[in-house]
């Protein structure tokens, strides 16, 4: 890695780590740089301003997550084991870094187009998970599915509503960490639920 791409990826890692602990209103560029002891003007020379800089950082926590959950995912020796993993992983992530996704809300309707668009990747990167779980059910006889995708697509859209349907009751854009919690044990007991209706009988 050349050395420009190592500074690059230090003020990326360091971003990550503050926007994580203090969300993006309460993050400086000199309170990056003098985490890694970098001049602020060295990070206005990869990144033009804080908003670019947290859209890598994003980018590359996305990056992470991908590669842990397809590690996790790939060690499951069941389809529903994938599945529940899946959800466990995604939840812990949204813990951890939960001051970095509703930084989102600050942002607002002035989402930049870049970061929509990693966001509906990471989207489609769950779906294909998804699919590709449900397809391995299949293949080994744990599961029934006539239509692999419509399956996915029925279990993501049961997701969504359930997630839109614990805001809308306490009238939130973005859930709480007590919401996050409630949204989990009902994802959870709705996987179990689906999964246990197209296994083999």
């Amino acid at each position: 890695m050349e050395n420009q791409d190592k500074k690059r990826i230090l003020i990326i890692e360091a971003a990550l780590k503050r926007f994580a602990h203090y969300g993006l209103a309460k993050t400086t560029m000199t309170e990056i740089a003098k985490d890694i002891t970098f001049s602020k003007a060295l990070l206005y020379y990869y990144f033009p301003d804080k908003l670019s800089l947290y859209v890598s950082a994003v980018e590359h926590l996305m990056h992470i997550m991908s590669r842990e959950l397809v590690k996790s995912i790939d060690k499951t020796k069941t389809s529903t084991e994938g599945i529940l993993k899946l959800l466990q992983k995604r939840q812990a992530y949204i813990q951890k870094y939960y001051n970095l996704f509703e930084s989102n809300q600050i942002i607002g309707n002035e989402l930049p187009e870049d970061l929509y668009e990693k966001f509906q990747r990471a989207k489609t990167f769950e779906a294909i998970i998804i699919s590709s779980l449900f397809t391995r059910g299949v293949a080994s006889g744990e599961l029934v599915i006539q239509d692999p995708k419509l399956a996915t697509d029925i279990f993501i859209e049961a997701l969504s509503g359930i997630h839109f349907n614990i805001l809308s009751k306490g009238k939130l854009m973005f859930p709480g960490k007590e919401q996050f919690k409630q949204i989990f044990i009902k994802e959870k007991m709705f996987a179990d639920i689906y999964m246990a209706g197209l296994q083999v009988k």
